[in-house]
């Protein structure tokens, strides 16, 4: 291995741990060391915290790698990966940091080793700020496998902000080779279903949620009681364990003949119910009405697995920082360049090559 380290500015972009995620999983798939500075600059608390830790302890893992600078707060670290290995790991956040980053972090070098791996992550499965675990197992964990690898996860049990205590485990079966990635239409639209996730909370909120999703203002959408389902401890057919604490979500998932996309807002003290099923449907008719194929919250996600597969391209609508932030660090890691051309309207084509 060449021991030439990358260097970093953990500053570049947005400035935030998508540039640290997407360093980690670059670094254990290619044998590259990096050194990055400035962890977090853009963020009001910069540094690592618990979440973050737990992506670079859960990288050191699976690539037997050689770190300096892990330590909470640290703005600063070192990473000198070995041979990614696959196998079972579990990783506890130990807060109500998000799951569904920590794996951002580990899937992509998992993807390309010789062994298939289980992995299971405890912490927040719904948290602000992050994709909640259905997308990460229905929108982007789908698109992966157009890479070549089988991907399966489950979620045995919610958590929450703050708190956590949710647990994911996701199983890769890796593809002996990566294809570049191609996607170019996701079908006709099928229709809606929706989530309401509503755990101890003060009476009359899921259900002032579901008249959001259920009004003449998203008809569109085409949500009905019968495609509706609340997971609030109530419904005998909903397997996973109640969690600890106290939480709401609102998860509304459009099925295309060829992908689902899931687009989900959190709710916690301060935030009308009204408000974040609103933002839900919201996000959801933007999406649905853009005749992109890839929405712009997944495609800064894909990238990373992309640039291991020998780039590829795709169309979004848009590209927004935390996409212009990875295709920063790819070009830092590989010899691949990126191109934006528009396409129709004002949807983009990206490409790596």
């Amino acid at each position: 291995m060449d021991k030439a380290y990358i260097t970093v500015d953990g500053s570049m972009g947005e400035g935030g741990g998508q540039v640290l995620r997407a360093s980690l999983a670059l670094s254990m798939a290619l044998g590259k060391p990096f050194h990055m500075t400035h962890i977090r600059a853009n963020r009001p608390k910069p540094g690592m915290k618990r979440q973050h830790l737990t992506c670079v302890s859960a990288a050191k893992a699976v690539s037997k790698a050689t770190v300096t600078g892990d330590e909470i707060n640290s703005t600063e670290i070192s990473f000198i990966p070995e041979s990614v290995q696959g196998g079972e790991y579990t990783f506890r956040i130990g807060t109500g940091g998000s799951i569904t980053m920590v794996l951002q972090a580990i899937v992509p070098p998992l993807l390309m080793t010789k062994e298939s791996s289980k992995i299971t992550v405890i912490g927040g499965t719904h948290v602000p700020c992050a994709p909640p675990f259905e997308f990460t197992q229905q929108t982007l964990f789908p698109q992966l496998e157009r890479l070549g690898p089988r991907i399966s996860a489950r979620m045995e049990k919610v958590g929450y902000m703050d708190i956590g205590g949710g647990s994911a485990t996701v199983e890769i079966s890796p593809a002996s080779q990566l294809v570049p990635f191609q996607s170019e239409d996701h079908g006709d639209f099928t229709g809606a279903t929706a989530i309401i996730y509503g755990h101890n909370l003060p009476e009359g909120i899921t259900e002032r949620e579901a008249g959001i999703l259920l009004s003449e203002k998203f008809a569109a959408l085409g949500l009905t009681r019968d495609t509706l389902r609340f997971k609030d401890g109530s419904d005998d057919a909903d397997k996973t364990d109640l969690p600890v604490g106290g939480g709401n979500a609102v998860i509304v998932t459009l099925h295309h003949e060829k992908a689902a996309n899931v687009f989900g807002e959190i709710g916690w003290r301060g935030r009308s119910a009204e408000v974040v099923a609103s933002y839900a449907c919201k996000r959801a008719l933007e999406f649905l009405f853009s005749g992109a194929p890839i929405e712009r919250h997944l495609a800064d996600q894909l990238l990373v697995p992309m640039a291991l597969a020998g780039g590829g391209s795709f169309v979004t609508k848009g590209v927004s920082l935390h996409t212009k932030t990875c295709l920063a660090v790819v070009e830092k890691f590989t010899h691949l360049k990126s191109t934006i051309t528009q396409e129709k309207g004002k949807a983009v084509r990206i490409t790596l090559q």
